[in-house]
């Protein structure tokens, strides 16, 4: 699950564990199926089976990556690339608001650090005047001499100046 499956794989993983399910074999027509899927997927306190959903626990356990890759930055494993859907990327982003304490696990512009909101949605049109590199920019890098500034780049329209 650390990888983010084809819907067509999915689908077709589904299909053999429906037919396990109904029938105890590969795969169960329609006349076998005694429950929707999306109904055997739920939990059992909403009236399912508990049946995981492929789709959504893969992008838990991404969303624990993402946690863990925030919260532990000096593990080893911390820097290997993953894959993580944008879907997944922005419920993290929505779902978590930073404490700064020494600045030094907080994005400057991504993060939800400062009054619960991020630079990029607080200032949009500054942040659209940033150059990739710098949005991974901690808040202890940024504040170390004002650095922030020397992110902005081109020409400053009103709009960024406003802001």
């Amino acid at each position: 699950m650390a990888m983010d499956l084809p819907s067509w794989a999915l689908r077709a993983i589904d299909k053999i564990r429906r037919g396990f399910l109904w029938k105890g074999r590969k795969e169960a027509r329609g006349g076998h199926c005694l429950l929707a899927w999306p109904k055997v997927t739920r939990p059992v306190e909403l009236g399912g089976l508990g049946i995981s959903n492929l789709q959504q626990l893969g992008w838990a356990l991404r969303m624990r990556w993402l946690w863990l890759q925030k919260t532990e930055p000096d593990k080893p494993w911390n820097f290997l690339p993953i894959q993580v859907h944008q879907s997944v990327k922005s419920f993290f982003s929505m779902a978590v608001v930073t404490q700064v304490g020494n600045g030094t696990n907080t994005l400057f512009w991504t993060d939800r650090w400062l009054h619960g909101q991020s630079l990029d949605m607080m200032v949009p049109h500054l942040f659209g005047a940033i150059s990739s590199r710098p949005k991974r920019r901690t808040v202890h890098e940024a504040m170390t001499d004002r650095r922030w500034v020397s992110d902005i780049r081109g020409a400053l329209t009103v709009n960024v100046l406003i802001e």
